[in-house]
Parts: C-alpha cells; sequence; structure tokens
C-alpha cells in the first residue's frame, strides 16, 4: 500500500473538526504507536475546560473565508504551555483511509487525527510519538499531575477498587496497561494501554469498565464481556452493557489484577491521601533550576545539589503538599536519569549554619523516571527542597512544582554561604513501650576555641572543665531528652563526646573540674546514663546522638573534643516530648 498525504477536503464529503461536539468514542487509533496518548485523550475529550487548552477555539478554520489549511494545538511541557502549528495534510492509505487516528463515530470529524498529528510534530514524528507512558500524556494534555500503581505493589485490593472507584467519580483520569507477556490472552493487546471510565457491582462481583483505543472489537473476550452469559438477567437501566465493536467493555476486577500489570490515576491536583478524591491542594509554586558543574552533585554530596528554601503557615495544623520532580529532556526518548528531591526541616540558622532533618521515608530512593511525586504532612516552619540525580556529574534542567492547600512564602534559592549540618528526622520515641511525640526542638550553634574553651576530653583533668556547658532544667515529673551534636561535612570529623550530670540544688554552671571529678567519684554518682546504658558518648564521626529520660530538676550538658586546643565549630540539636530549659 503507497501512503500519500491528503488535506481532509480531498478524502472526506464534508469534513469539520467538530459535528456533534467530542466524546471518548470518537478517539480511534491507527497505524501510529500512539495508545499511551490516545487512551489519555478519551478520558478528557468530553471535558471542555481542558480540551480547550489544548484545542483552542478558531484553532481550525476550515469551512471558513480564513481557511488557511493549518491547525492549532498547545501542549504542557516543563511549566508552560507551548503552540503548536500543523497543516492539515493527514497520512492516507488505499486512497481516502486515514493511517493515523481517526474518528470512530464521524469520519467527517477531523480532530482525533490533527491532535494527533500535531502531537507528533511536537515529539518529532510519529515514530518519535510511539511508545510511551499515560502519566506523560496526561501532562502533556492538562499540565496535571499522575501516580502510577503496580499491581504487584497493592497490598489491600479492596482500598485499591475503591481507589479506582473514587477516582473515576471524582473526574479523574484513570489509564491501565496489559504487559507484553498478555498478548492474545481473550482479545487483550500486550503492551498496550486502556482507558477507565466505570465501576459497578453486579451479582456480588467488582467489575471495571475499560476501552480499547483502537475502538472496535478488539476487546476483552472473557468473563462480563460484551454478550457474555454473566449478563443474563442484568438490565440495562441497571448497568449499561451495551454489545458493540466500540472497544468497550466490561471485565471483572480479579481478571484485571490478573491481567493488568498498572495502573495510573491523573488528576489537575494530586491526590495526596490516596483515596481517589482530588485533594483542595489549589496552590502551585514552580522552581526552576539545573544540575551544571559542581551544583551536579549527585548523591554522595547531596547538600552541594541546588537547594531551595520556604516557608509553610502555622495554621494550627499539620498541612498537606505535594512535591513533583520533572527533569527536562531534548526528546521524549531521551534518558532520564535516576532523580530524587529530599524535603529538609529547618531546625534552626545562625545565618552560617543551618540545622535541616530529612523528613525521611518518602524520599529515601532514587528511581528512573520522567517525574516523580512526594508527599509529606508539615507544621508550619522553614523548609528546604534539595533535588538530585544519583550520579555525580549528571548535568540537566528540572522543574520542581510544590502543591499545597495555602501558599507558602519566602521562596528562595539557598547559596552556597550557608554551611548545612543535615541529619535524619526524629518525630517520635519509644521506650519502655510507651510512645513520645518529640514536639520540642531548640538548637544552639557553639565552637570550641583553642586558648578559651577546647578542653579535651575528661583525662585532661586541668583543662577538661573550660568546655562548653549547657544548664539544662527539666520542670515536668519525667520526659526523654535527646541531645544531638554536629558538625559540618565539609571538613575531617573531629572525635566528639558528651556528659550528662545532675546538678545539686543551688549548683549552676559553670562548674570546675573538681565538681566534675566529685560527680563522678562521690557517693553517689552524679552521672547520668543514656537509655542505651551509656555513661557518656564519644566518637569520632559527624555527629552522634544521646538520649536521656530526665526527671524534674538542673542538669549540665558538656561537650567536648579529645584533646585541649582543638577548635572547631559543632551544633547541639535538642529535642523532647516537653519542654526544655537551656
Amino acid at each position: 500500500m503507497g501512503l500519500a498525504w491528503k488535506r481532509p477536503k480531498q478524502i472526506r464529503s464534508n469534513p469539520q473538526l467538530y459535528t456533534q461536539g467530542r466524546s471518548l468514542y470518537d478517539v480511534g487509533q491507527g497505524s501510529a504507536g500512539t495508545c499511551w496518548f490516545l487512551a489519555t485523550l478519551s478520558t478528557i475529550a468530553d471535558k471542555k475546560v481542558l480540551m480547550d487548552k489544548v484545542i483552542p477555539p478558531n484553532s481550525y478554520k476550515l469551512g471558513t473565508p480564513a481557511y488557511d489549511g493549518k491547525f492549532h494545538a498547545r501542549f504542557w511541557q516543563f511549566g508552560k504551555w507551548e503552540d503548536v502549528f500543523v497543516d492539515d495534510f493527514l497520512p492516507v492509505v488505499y486512497n481516502d483511509v486515514i493511517w493515523g487516528a481517526r474518528n470512530k463515530v464521524d469520519e467527517n470529524e477531523m480532530w482525533v487525527s490533527l491532535i494527533e498529528k500535531a502531537f507528533a510534530k511536537y515529539h518529532g514524528s510519529y515514530n518519535a510519538a510511539s511508545g510511551g507512558h499515560p502519566g506523560d500524556s496526561y501532562m502533556n494534555l492538562t499540565g496535571g499531575v499522575s501516580e502510577n500503581i503496580e499491581h504487584k505493589e497493592v497490598k489491600d485490593n479492596d482500598e485499591f477498587y475503591a481507589r479506582i472507584k473514587n477516582a473515576i467519580n471524582s473526574g479523574s483520569q484513570v489509564i491501565s496497561s496489559v504487559p507484553g507477556k498478555f498478548e492474545g490472552v481473550q482479545g487483550l493487546l500486550g503492551n498496550h494501554a486502556y482507558s477507565m471510565s466505570g465501576t459497578a457491582t453486579v451479582k456480588g462481583e467488582k467489575l471495571l469498565r475499560l476501552r480499547n483505543p483502537w475502538g472496535d472489537g478488539t476487546e476483552w473476550k472473557g468473563r462480563w464481556s460484551d454478550g457474555h452469559y454473566n449478563w443474563r438477567g442484568v438490565s440495562p437501566n441497571e448497568v449499561p452493557h451495551a454489545d458493540k465493536d466500540d472497544g468497550e467493555f466490561w471485565i471483572s476486577f480479579n481478571d484485571f489484577l490478573e491481567l493488568f500489570n498498572e495502573t495510573t490515576i491523573c488528576s489537575l491536583t494530586p491526590d495526596f491521601d490516596r483515596d481517589g478524591r482530588t485533594d483542595r491542594l489549589d496552590y502551585a509554586l514552580n522552581i526552576y533550576g539545573q544540575w551544571i558543574g559542581p551544583s551536579a552533585a549527585g548523591f554522595e554530596n547531596k547538600l552541594r545539589n541546588p537547594k531551595y528554601g520556604f516557608t509553610v503557615p502555622d495554621k494550627g495544623e499539620d498541612i498537606p503538599v505535594v512535591v513533583q520532580l520533572i527533569q527536562k529532556k531534548q526528546h521524549r526518548k531521551d534518558q532520564t536519569d535516576q532523580i530524587r528531591c529530599d524535603l529538609f526541616k529547618v531546625q534552626g540558622s545562625d545565618g552560617k549554619r543551618a540545622v535541616l532533618e530529612n523528613m525521611g521515608e518518602n524520599t529515601n530512593s532514587y528511581t528512573n523516571a520522567a517525574q516523580r511525586s512526594f508527599r509529606f504532612r508539615l507544621k508550619g516552619g522553614n523548609y528546604c527542597l534539595v533535588p538530585s540525580a544519583a550520579d555525580a556529574g549528571t548535568e540537566r534542567e528540572f522543574l520542581i512544582r510544590v502543591f499545597s492547600p495555602v501558599p507558602l512564602t519566602n521562596v528562595r534559592d539557598i547559596g552556597g554561604g550557608l554551611t548545612l549540618l543535615s541529619c535524619e528526622l526524629q518525630n517520635s520515641l519509644t521506650y519502655r513501650g510507651r510512645d513520645y511525640p518529640l514536639k520540642f526542638s531548640r538548637v544552639e550553634f557553639g565552637a570550641w576555641k583553642n586558648g578559651e574553651n577546647a578542653g579535651g576530653h575528661i583525662g585532661h583533668n586541668k583543662s577538661h572543665d573550660i568546655n562548653p556547658q549547657y544548664q539544662i532544667t527539666i520542670t515536668e515529673y519525667e520526659i526523654p531528652v535527646m541531645f544531638r551534636v554536629l558538625q559540618a561535612r565539609d571538613q575531617r570529623p573531629m572525635p566528639i563526646g558528651l556528659w550528662l550530670y545532675s546538678l545539686d540544688p543551688g549548683e549552676n554552671i559553670p562548674v570546675t573540674y573538681d565538681q566534675i571529678y566529685e560527680k563522678h567519684k562521690g557517693a553517689v554518682s552524679k552521672v547520668l546514663e543514656t537509655i542505651d546504658g551509656e555513661d557518656n558518648k564519644y566518637i569520632r564521626g559527624y555527629d552522634f546522638d544521646a538520649t536521656y529520660m530526665l526527671r524534674r530538676g538542673e542538669y549540665l550538658l558538656l561537650v567536648h573534643t579529645d584533646s585541649p586546643g582543638r577548635g572547631g565549630d559543632f551544633t547541639l540539636l535538642i529535642k523532647s516530648s516537653g519542654d526544655v530549659g537551656i
């Protein structure tokens, strides 16, 4: 068969952009491998607000005096809508059969063919637009967000079904895929995307309604398919189940889980709690950046990557926030890099140093993907975003989108002049079967200075007492208190340690070495032990923590290095379930 390029007027009797509006049944796949795009397109075909952004009014002037043979479309890419103009020559075989996508309801309606051609041009060619992920096409069509769910990772099937049902009912778009190994099984196509448009429970069995973007009789042929005997006695008024060769079919949820391997749920704003309903995260913050030169630092030197600060207002409750990281590609099929985006809580800063606690578990792995999303519940305060690629030297532009229910303020680029000290976030502590929320935190910035307060470890009896001393006051009956000592990672770590002593009534800091000696050697030891049974902490490393159960009273905390005269900066982070006076 020979392929020719012809205008709609050359192959149709009365071509128009639209004849009777748009619907999912219009979308029919041709010979191009664009099911990932067309399946998504069909889910928004009847959404006027969304489609008018992609195909603006007056985008095609066929049938008017202003007709110029051009079609105008728009696609969202990297934070902005980009205009695409194509001529209306369409690939045709057998004289008048459109080779690519076409309308399956009315052959005179051209919008499906033209939008696919524009999408192909946008990516370089029909071949370049072949094969992809529905979540990426949804972002191109709407600027929205998507979440991919691998069925093998689903832990609760009932919750998963409820999430799909809620997503469809709330107007989100759902697309599912069949892996290649199930090619031809009961009419299914392998490596193929299907749109989803409904759920139902019939005769006690959960069902899903899907559609093949081919829009023909290539449908599921198993249980609950068109004309299957399971439908006997079920009124079409109860559950519509027309026996048509239109690509649409019902399938049981159990068969779906067995034969489909992943589902992508798409929405304009994120579904924070994963219940299928979009949440009112109506504020979107865009941050553009680039890994380049020294800032392409990779995983090993994560805090040398670009860093961005922002402030969450204190609303008296946790604020849901979704962070989306998108890496820019010159061409759609370019290799993506393994990426992640860490979020740190800024516990304190003195203008030269800042203590960061990594929010942790949601961001603990790198994934090779064009886009990734992370969820957090944040209290009021200052935060720092750190996007990174796994490998140092990976240079690429990126976009961070932060979705929140309230405006974020004080958004800024954190340059290289600030020394950052990081540790994992610890919000609670379990001790002897009881959970303690660590709601109190405080940061103290200090330094050992040669000739002033660098007294060395306890074996140096003539100078140990000049080390930095802190008087700790506990007013509650008994609470856990965690002390974390940190050093900057841009230098070799010094050996560092701490001691905690109880103070006698009326005793205050600073205390002398003789007083310290007495606390060790007196009839009653005044040396406090950690909850792990250690009487002190002393390590060679960048940071450590020591946790104590402290009763109401006054205490002496002393931090030290290994030898007198050895100076350097340190930072002390204190966390507790109750107030701690320092």
